[in-house]
């Protein structure tokens, strides 16, 4: 697969960062901020649909509105009061 020279810049304590990540899993630094920025996209992908689902949801009046209101009383109801973990 061809691939497209992109410079990014970055300062040195995340340049050597991504050294010791790459020295790390045997790779090399290129191949790590792929991997990084093919996560990230996929993420931000994935929540710009979510978005225009639910958005379409709401417009074409199929979606299952929640008050504000009533949000914070489920939420003391299940979670005031208890401890974590």
């Amino acid at each position: 697969m061809s691939k497209d020279t992109l410079a990014v810049r970055v300062d040195p304590a995340l340049r050597e960062r991504l050294d010791k990540l790459a020295d790390a899993f045997g790779q090399t630094r290129s191949s790590i901020i792929n991997d990084a920025l093919r996560q990230f996209a996929d993420h931000q992908e994935w929540q710009v649909e979510l978005i225009a689902e639910r958005a379409q949801s709401i417009a074409s009046g199929d979606a299952t509105l929640v008050g504000h209101e009533d949000v914070l009383a489920e939420f003391d109801e299940r979670f005031v009061g208890k401890k974590a973990g």
